[in-house]
């Protein structure tokens, strides 16, 4: 059963903390430069690395899934659209010449088999892989060779006898699924034929696992051999030759699949780059920062106050950073914890103003509103800057409102007088209350003497015809 990541079901899982008891994908850890440690996001603890099931069980342990492998529709259908034009060939040497050339067809899926098996996928894959022109390159060279193989360790069995044809057999099985490997891995048969020790070397590589396969190969397709020349010999020659060939493909599939199984475990040692680990590396790259991916577990987790605790580290450090500060004024609304809302509001606010987005503030300043009716800005001149906005944007009796009282918090505030005469302006512009807007040039008058606050109350006065009583 494919074990997955418990924040994201749809990706393998690779790590598993003990602590915890939870399995994570790769971006769920904090993984080191050298990939092969991690880190657990929640606890902080070394995580360990979860193989894959394919790449645990060695393939004799599951033999009996590597000989019904090969009995999925879609490649017993591509293998009897093959085989059946055999019934028509003569029984001679260029009678098997042109059955191998039929069999081409089938090693776009050989190919296909392979590469899905190394990516770690047990299915076998459907008629849309070959339908690409991906697998066929490779896939045709590699029938070629395993038809070549095979019928030659035919003609051994006939003109050499059993005992020196089960030798040739066993030789050429022994290099054979290096041979197909290096194909694989390679994509050109003159590659393979100048440099040999390549595929010797992959003997080498993969280890007993291989000479195990070697044995199980031979074996089948001794097996395989006995029940095709039964069929031929027994059957009608329209009939047997189609079912010999039927063997010959299901030999093929499921040795191509028990190589792609083998280069599957031992990918790494064999230096083999398949779509999985191009696929990994990639999105390790384009992986979001360490920080927002550990936010996304703990949140996923529930344990919101050890999320607040980071935000408020991380926001000590980067105070100017307004994406950060947005995310975290969400959380808390989230989480509903309205007296830390709150406490953010300055900082929040102020780096809307700086950041030139008059529509934040006003959308912001009514949700603090909602969650306290009472809310006004820290700051005198955070006050005085959204009072402001506020006056443009037709919401002159927040403006005023939020502008009231303004010397009983920041007596010392020395835009204090600008401040109250712009009351003085909207209550008589936009309200129609000349008393009111008295009230506040007289306090400017009286409050603040020098020539400079003068002259501006007396220009407010002019401005809004109000003489001096």
């Amino acid at each position: 059963m494919k074990q997955t990541c418990k924040y994201h079901p749809a990706e393998q899982a690779n790590w598993f903390c003990s602590h915890d008891g939870i399995l994570f994908c790769d971006d769920c850890v904090a993984i080191e430069e050298s990939g092969d440690r991690a880190r657990c996001f929640l606890c902080n603890k070394p995580v360990s690395a979860v193989g894959r099931r394919i790449a645990q069980d060695p393939f004799w342990r599951i033999l009996s899934h590597f000989v019904e492998y090969p009995f999925a529709r879609e490649p017993m259908l591509l293998a009897l659209v093959a085989c059946l034009p055999l019934g028509l060939l003569p029984p001679d040497l260029a009678g098997f010449g042109i059955a191998a050339g039929l069999g081409v067809l089938l090693g776009g899926m050989g190919a296909a088999m392979a590469e899905q098996t190394i990516n770690g996928q047990m299915r076998p894959p459907g008629i849309r892989a070959v339908l690409t022109a991906d697998p066929w390159p490779a896939g045709v060279q590699q029938w070629l060779l395993f038809a070549l193989a095979c019928i030659g360790t035919g003609y051994a069995y006939v003109y050499l006898g059993m005992i020196m044809g089960s030798l040739v057999a066993l030789a050429v099985w022994l290099v054979l699924p290096a041979f197909l490997l290096e194909l694989h891995i390679g994509g050109s048969l003159l590659n393979v034929l100048f440099q040999p020790q390549r595929p010797f070397g992959h003997m080498f590589t993969v280890g007993v696992d291989y000479f195990i396969a070697w044995g199980v190969l031979f074996g089948l397709f001794t097996a395989g051999a006995i029940l095709a020349s039964i069929l031929h010999d027994l059957l009608p020659h329209l009939v047997g030759w189609p079912l010999a060939g039927m063997v010959a493909a299901w030999m093929y599939f499921m040795t191509m699949h028990l190589v792609g199984y083998l280069a599957c475990q031992h990918r790494e040692a064999l230096g083999y780059l398949t779509v999985a680990t191009e696929l990994t590396e990639r999105r390790r790259r384009n992986r979001r920062p360490e920080d927002d991916r550990r936010m996304r577990v703990l949140l996923q987790e529930g344990r919101f106050d050890k999320v607040v605790s980071l935000y408020k580290l991380r926001l000590e450090k980067r105070k100017q950073d307004l994406g950060l500060t947005e995310q975290y004024e969400r959380i808390l609304q989230a989480l509903g914890r309205d007296e830390e809302r709150l406490e953010l509001a300055d900082d929040y606010l102020g780096l809307l103003l700086k950041d030139d987005q008059p529509y934040r503030v006003l959308e912001l300043l009514k949700r603090y509103r909602e969650t306290d009716p009472a809310f006004k800005p820290g700051t005198a001149q955070l006050t005085w800057d959204v009072a402001q906005l506020l006056a443009e944007n037709g919401q002159q009796k927040l403006a005023v409102n939020l502008l009231q009282d303004l010397h009983k918090r920041a007596p010392t505030w020395p835009q204090l007088p600008a401040a109250y005469l712009f009351i003085a302006r909207l209550l008589k512009n936009e309200f129609n209350l000349p008393g009111k807007a008295e009230q506040y040039i007289r306090f400017v008058e009286t409050r603040f003497r020098e020539p400079k606050n003068q002259d501006l109350a007396r220009a407010c006065r002019e401005e809004l015809g109000l003489a001096r009583a």
